[in-house]
């Protein structure tokens, strides 16, 4: 989309007229466009009126093709990042579950998998997160250890 009058193009009738008392009359928007989707928006803006010509537009369109692409990778970067936090989280979670289980089994010389069903179970009562009731168990398991160890 182009624009050589903000302040008149009816296409944006709160923020054209705004723009425009702050001296901003021309405006060259351009998609950014990979693998078929929309990922953002490339906005140059210019004080005169009219500045942006056919011209103008082209180059831009040579820009944006790049610069879609970073944003791309942008966004799978982000992505991958919060899924390697997710993974991180689950893998550190299952640490001290997978510890409060051999704590019950050590106490009570139940099975695995009854060890996880009754911490799933007060996790449920409790209405708290497995992990968070793990977490309970293996610090009341050192609590008592240090305790018997100061006696």
């Amino acid at each position: 989309m182009r624009s050589g009058s903000l302040g008149g193009d009816p296409r944006w009738p709160r923020f054209g007229p705004q723009a425009g008392r702050l001296g901003v009359h021309s405006v060259l928007s351009l998609p950014l466009i990979s693998a078929d989707q929309v990922v953002g928006a490339m906005n140059v803006y210019a004080h005169g009126k009219d500045a942006f010509d056919e011209r103008s537009e082209h180059l831009g369109q040579l820009y944006a093709v790049p610069a879609a692409i970073a944003v791309q990778n942008a966004q799978v970067l982000a992505q991958t990042q919060r899924l390697a936090a997710k993974f991180q989280s689950a893998m550190t979670n299952r640490a001290v579950i997978d510890r409060a289980v051999g704590i019950l089994m050590s106490r009570s010389g139940i099975t695995h998998d009854d060890a996880e069903a009754r911490i799933r179970l007060l996790s449920r009562q409790e209405n708290t997160k497995m992990a968070a009731v793990a977490e309970g168990i293996v610090a009341e398991a050192v609590r008592r250890a240090r305790a018997r160890r100061t006696e």
